[in-house]
């Protein structure tokens, strides 16, 4: 039986609306491709796209994308595919470094209004793994 699909993200509205297990990463969007970045080198493979909805990283305070955990039993490696998408991502997170949206330094109102967004954004996703649970 393959195994759940890992939820990343630093937004604690979706992460509310996980069913099961999600991996709560502590900081801003680059933190978040980093720790995607870590755990593709460990044999996961991105199953959204880690810019998924094309908003600007300077704007966006959130990041969220779901993985597919290493299959066990097999040898390790590295999907070059996920490993060229997130250091894509990184690399558009540092051409605007100094500018980055970062949770908690944004007003009240427009940090719910981004962290619906990425939720919104990961909905069909999770829905389809059935890790969506919905209303807190």
């Amino acid at each position: 039986m393959a195994e759940r699909p890992e939820v990343f993200t630093n937004n604690a509205y979706l992460a509310r609306r996980v069913a099961g297990e999600c991996r709560f990463v502590e900081g801003s969007a680059f933190d978040v491709l980093v720790a995607l970045r870590d755990r593709i080198h460990s044999g996961a493979r991105l199953l959204t796209h880690p810019l998924c909805g094309n908003l600007r990283p300077y704007q966006q305070p959130f990041r969220s994308a779901l993985l597919a955990p290493p299959s066990e039993g097999e040898p390790l490696s590295v999907c070059p595919s996920s490993l060229a998408l997130v250091e894509e991502a990184l690399a558009v997170y540092r051409s605007c470094q100094g500018r980055w949206a970062l949770p908690g330094k944004i007003p009240a109102a427009v940090e719910e209004d981004y962290a619906c967004v990425d939720a919104a954004l990961m909905q069909d996703s999770l829905e389809r793994h059935g890790l969506w649970r919905g209303a807190c």
